[in-house]
């Protein structure tokens, strides 16, 4: 240990787990704790007293990974932190998550074995990923006074019901609605920032439209085919009366089509 470093961690307070249950627990993910990870770096400790920043200058337990992930960010705060961790965290394990979410054991039955190996690899690192995202962090103690855990979402609400896990919620939505699960998944991660009731409602106006227009192409080909029409003259004819008669569905609209052009 050079005398630089001694010098420096002088600055900080060890923080310990309040609980024995935490003892040796890494402080953002619960893993085995191996490391010790400043707050805020000690490479930023000097530069951070000499521009007399606001900082917790504390040091806690955490494993090799969380804390190579934190070693070169410069969050002053425990609560900063932590928040940049979940999120390198998730980031750097987004594909395995996707597949735990995505895929159950039980439909790797059919699967060719070198798929079956790979996704099955796939849902054990995933889950144990969404674990260490999940993971609420412990009561630390400080030179004799407690800091409680920051607060974590451990709530989810779909349609009115309370679902206190991610997983939980997200199977609700897959039994429940008619979403295809890789589309949904991606839907509520990359634009809904998790919140169910707004992926579901995004879901439905995006792919029930699309599933609408498609019906709605094969009726007006097969009413054109029907009555020996053109099916182009059909699609244009048939927007110009919807427009005219916005009272009218589709049925209407080519009932309509059918009496004022063709049966004449």
């Amino acid at each position: 240990m050079s005398k630089h470093f001694e010098t420096l961690s002088k600055y900080y307070q060890k923080a310990l787990a309040k609980s024995i249950e935490f003892n040796h627990a890494c402080y953002y993910c619960g893993c085995e704790a191996t490391d010790t990870d400043y707050c805020p770096p000690l490479s930023d400790c000097e530069l951070v007293i000499e521009l007399s920043e606001t900082a917790d200058f504390v040091a806690v337990s955490s494993c090799y990974e969380c804390s190579a992930l934190l070693k070169n960010e410069r969050d002053l705060t425990l609560v900063s932190r932590v928040k940049k961790l979940k999120s390198k965290l998730a980031k750097k394990y987004a594909q395995a998550v996707r597949i735990f979410h995505v895929w159950e054991k039980d439909e790797l039955s059919q699967m060719s074995p070198e798929f079956h190996t790979s996704i099955e690899a796939g849902i054990r690192l995933g889950k144990e990923t969404q674990e260490r995202l999940d993971f609420p962090n412990y009561a630390l103690e400080i030179s004799g006074s407690s800091v409680a855990p920051f607060e974590s979402r451990t709530e989810f609400f779909v349609d009115g019901s309370c679902f206190d896990n991610f997983k939980s919620a997200l199977a609700y939505c897959y039994s429940h609605h008619s979403v295809k699960k890789g589309a949904f998944y991606t839907l509520l991660v990359e634009e809904c920032s998790g919140d169910f009731d707004k992926a579901l409602s995004k879901y439905k106006h995006r792919y029930t439209k699309v599933k609408s227009t498609a019906k709605s192409s094969d009726v007006i080909k097969a009413f054109a085919k029907q009555h020996k029409q053109n099916s182009d003259f059909v699609i244009r004819a048939s927007e110009q009366l919807s427009k005219r008669h916005p009272e009218l569905d589709l049925e209407g609209v080519l009932a309509k089509l059918y009496d004022d052009y063709i049966a004449r």
